[in-house]
């Protein structure tokens, strides 16, 4: 058995190194090109947000082009979309700060619960039932030369707020490009929010949205431990998830250009449905409309290695640093990983009694990934080359509590500061203000507008933040050297991509 060990623990490194590299992703992972003849939905978990106004996003109808938006006009259109009004407020802002931070899941340590200590009077390892470890968080102690600990954990995140804004409803706000139309100036520029040098009445028109997304990640790690010598562990964590994302938004055209039914959804909306008509019966148009887009995927997670030694050792206490390799095994474009690799080392003190406090401090650097980029619809594509994730600082400092002797309750907090990562809020942006004359032509010159209104929008930015979260836990042997344990980490703060509990179940065993 000894010899069967030995012979094991090679080969999580050797399928580190073996491990096939992600294929290649398109430069436009949203593009939604299909055969090059016609526009479909793209099915990765990514485009979810990007493209829930469609293939090529927020655009007008183009007749006899591949290019089919949900939105139409009767105006002489110059340029067909409509944008944030800010470079930073957008869906799309929400979808880089979601795509960013998902690399940021817990994990349940791949290390085992169960320590051994040898009894002097039997002659032989027995296990420990002064605590069976934090579940979280890491302890000093190894579980013993060539001994194995075979583990698997299942974890439920229903993400629920972004940055402290609820997912579930958020606003945004779309105007028109300042060039949307060729009149008012003699190279077709001009500013529809200050009507300088003035516009044509259809550039006054714009968007409001109530949007929800529904974010659900279910995370089954496979873990193992195995003791090199009596001071080095090597583990290997393995997950395997399943995604499932769903983005709603319930739009309103606000027709400040004073022509009703200018600019109309096209009825029946593609991948939509038309919440209200105006208009006289007969040439009624649509004004408000739902759109929503679904995407699941299922697959391998990243794979992460962590070798952990004991530095020195006291009767009861032990100080220890490790090393934590995330290995990009999983599709990113489906948030299945991370897209790139990952290195974190870490120290780590601990002590062994009926309360057993534990300390760990680590920093995690994090590659090149496309989930870093600004991920757009089609022909709207961001720029996606790739870029490094935030590094983070990670902490935890809790302790076990003997409750009886099969039983020890865990409390810890576990927390993070990402640094300069990917955020958002809501602020007040400008639309433009009502053109209040009339006219037969909407693409007259709009020379009496009202002063521009304020819309609360969405919005990103760069930062750096803390995520907090409380972890509870009880862990419980019902026999030998078999460990069950059940926990929830609870969010203290609003930073990041957060659910409001997280619950954990694990099992494992400990051989000789």
């Amino acid at each position: 058995m000894r010899w069967h060990y030995r012979c094991l623990f090679p080969l999580p490194i050797l399928f580190l190194f073996s491990t096939p590299a992600t294929a290649q992703n398109p430069a436009i992972p949203c593009l939604g090109l299909a055969n090059g003849l016609s526009l479909s939905f793209n099915n990765r978990v990514i485009c979810a947000v990007p493209q829930i106004y469609g293939p090529q996003g927020l655009i007008f109808a183009s007749p006899g082009s591949l290019f089919v938006g949900p939105l139409q006009t009767t105006a002489p259109l110059i340029a067909g979309s409509f944008t944030p009004p800010t470079q930073t407020s957008y869906l799309d802002a929400v979808n880089q700060t979601i795509t960013s931070q998902i690399a940021s899941l817990p994990l349940v340590a791949p290390a085992a619960g169960i320590s051994l200590v040898f009894d002097q009077s039997l002659g032989v390892f027995v296990a420990s039932n002064d605590s069976f470890g934090p579940i979280f968080s890491e302890r000093a102690s190894t579980i013993g030369r060539y001994r194995l600990a075979l583990g698997f954990s299942y974890q439920r995140m229903n993400f629920d707020s972004l940055d402290g804004v609820d997912l579930r409803s958020f606003p945004t706000l779309y105007v028109q490009p300042d060039d949307a139309f060729a009149t008012g100036t003699s190279n077709g520029v001009c500013n529809p929010v200050t009507n300088i040098p003035n516009c044509s009445r259809g550039s006054h028109d714009f968007l409001t949205a109530s949007n929800r997304i529904d974010l659900n990640v279910s995370q089954y790690t496979a873990f193992a431990t195995l003791g090199l010598t009596k001071r080095i562990d090597l583990s290997v964590a393995v997950p395997v998830l399943t995604v499932s994302m769903t983005a709603a938004a319930d739009t309103s055209i606000v027709p400040n250009s004073s022509d009703p039914g200018e600019l109309s959804f096209v009825d029946p909306p593609t991948h939509g449905t038309c919440l209200m008509r105006s208009g006289p019966a007969g040439s009624q148009y649509c004004t408000e409309a739902q759109f929503s887009n679904t995407q699941r995927s299922s697959g391998l997670g990243d794979l992460t290695i962590r070798v952990k030694g004991v530095l020195e050792s006291w009767e009861r206490a032990g100080l220890a640093a490790g090393l934590d390799i995330r290995v990009p095994t999983g599709d990113e474009l489906n948030f299945l990983g991370t897209g790139a690799m990952g290195i974190r080392p870490f120290l780590v003190w601990s002590y062994k009694g009926r309360i057993s406090p534990h300390v760990n401090v680590g920093y995690q650097w994090n590659g090149k990934s496309i989930l870093a980029s600004d991920i757009k619809a089609g022909a709207y594509a961001g720029d996606t080359s790739r870029y490094n994730l935030p590094g983070q600082f990670l902490y935890s400092v809790g302790l076990e509590a003997g409750v009886m002797k099969r039983f020890t309750a865990t409390a810890d907090l576990v927390g993070q500061t990402v640094i300069n990562g990917a955020r958002v809020h809501l602020i007040q942006a400008l639309a433009p203000g009502l053109c209040s004359g009339t006219s037969s032509n909407p693409s007259d010159i709009c020379a009496d507008a009202s002063p521009a209104v304020h819309e609360e929008t969405i919005a990103g930015y760069k930062g750096t933040y803390e995520i907090n979260n409380a972890s509870l836990g009880l862990r419980c042997r019902p026999f030998g050297r078999f460990l069950v344990s059940a926990n929830v980490l609870l969010k203290l703060d609003n930073g990041g991509l957060r659910s409001k509990a997280i619950p954990t179940v694990s099992a494992t065993y400990t051989f000789r």
